[in-house]
């Protein structure tokens, strides 16, 4: 079995994802083994802690260790926004495969060359769209792309969560702008689109966004004796425009009271529909209108072993996955990609091209206008 060594940067809540998602890959699949090398973080403790629960071999404070580690195969990048960019072109450069969390970069000139680097060095990479790689989610894009559904009359995708509900959370990097880049556009949409474009199928062309911020003060969590402005969205919607004429909705929240972490979709054809929400990661709701009229309506298709990687974690069906689960299908995915040389579809350049969406959406917000996401092509 081939061994692929790991180096993380980022110890904290999605690094620990991560490293979850490849402890499992060890025990559900039987063609790769990862291994636990090296593990960065500026706070050593929460670095220990990782190398304690995980098995990372070395612990520093210093992302450059990682990535000029002779050992180190994979670069995971779960580290801010804005240090995206400089860990990735690094690690290309160093010959490092990657895996990076989203939105991919602060900017889409720094998206770019992250693009370029990973191109030149010729290794591969894989951006954390996550929830492509849940069953449901594979059996809707199957679904549609089999003539199912009909044609493509539209979409409807929001994705709420909690996690600053409260004004007085104090303000980390995800709340400022010289970090995070957005708000709840770059950490929560960004899903959505991914989403659209796996399962719908068509581009987004143009898009018209509407986003505000409540709560646009809050504790400093360096200091809560401070406060600090906040510049990055709490809320946003937008319609977008696709390639063929349609168009959908999408929506974010970070201050959702009701929805601790809330994703949700709805698929319109000519023909049916399907419904998945994330709170019932193992259900896809389908509807036909190939049957009896008075037999119509939503019929549940329960998780089973025939969708995607399901049968790699469930003896049987409806035995029940769970976000540790998809997330070590995403692992495997990149794990196997390395060993068997060959590409990765999410990739970094996909990612930019999500950002250029997700740009185009921010610049829409600011200036109140319909705007063409082939405008953002002048920003690289």
């Amino acid at each position: 079995m081939k061994e692929v060594k790991i180096g993380l940067c980022g110890a904290n809540w999605m690094g620990s994802f991560h490293s979850i998602g490849m402890t499992n890959v060890r025990q559900a699949y039987h063609d790769v083994k990862p291994v636990f090398e090296i593990v960065a973080d500026v706070n050593e403790a929460a670095a220990n802690l990782a190398a304690e629960r995980f098995g990372y071999k070395k612990v520093t404070t210093d992302w450059h260790d990682v990535v000029n580690d002779p050992e180190v195969d994979l670069v995971i990048i779960a580290t801010p926004n804005f240090t995206h960019a400089d860990i990735a072109i690094a690690a290309a450069e160093a010959g490092k495969h990657i895996l990076c969390e989203k939105p991919m970069a602060n900017t889409l000139e720094e998206g770019q060359k992250m693009v370029d680097a990973v191109e030149k060095a010729g290794v591969k990479s894989l951006v954390d769209f996550i929830y492509t790689k849940c069953p449901a989610n594979i059996l809707a894009k199957e679904l549609m792309d089999s003539g199912k559904l009909g044609d493509f009359v539209t979409f409807r995708g929001e994705f709420d969560c909690s996690y600053c509900a409260d004004p007085n959370t104090p303000a980390t990097w995800r709340q400022l702008a010289a970090t995070a880049g957005t708000g709840a556009l770059g950490d929560l949409t960004a899903h959505v689109v991914s989403l659209s474009d796996m399962i719908v199928g068509k581009k987004i062309v143009e898009v018209f966004a509407s986003w505000d911020t409540p709560y646009n003060k809050r504790p400093d969590a360096r200091d809560n004796t401070k406060t600090l402005d906040i510049d990055t969205d709490d809320q946003i919607y937008v319609i977008v425009k696709y390639e063929d004429g349609r168009i959908g909705s999408m929506s974010s929240s970070r201050i959702s009271v009701a929805r601790p972490v809330s994703l949700a979709y709805e698929i319109q054809g000519s023909k049916g529909s399907v419904k998945f929400e994330m709170t019932r990661i193992n259900e896809l709701l389908y509807y036909s209108n190939d049957c009896d009229p008075k037999e119509r309506g939503y019929k549940i298709i329960k998780g089973n072993t025939r969708n995607g990687d399901y049968a790699n974690f469930c003896g049987t069906d409806e035995q029940g996955i769970a976000y540790n689960e998809i997330i070590s299908v995403q692992a495997h995915d990149i794990l196997t990609a390395i060993t068997e040389d060959r590409k990765v579809e999410i990739d970094m350049a996909y990612g930019h091209y999500v950002d250029k969406i997700l740009e185009a959406m921010a610049t829409s917000a600011k200036e109140g206008r319909w705007v063409k996401v082939s405008e953002m092509d002048e920003r690289c």
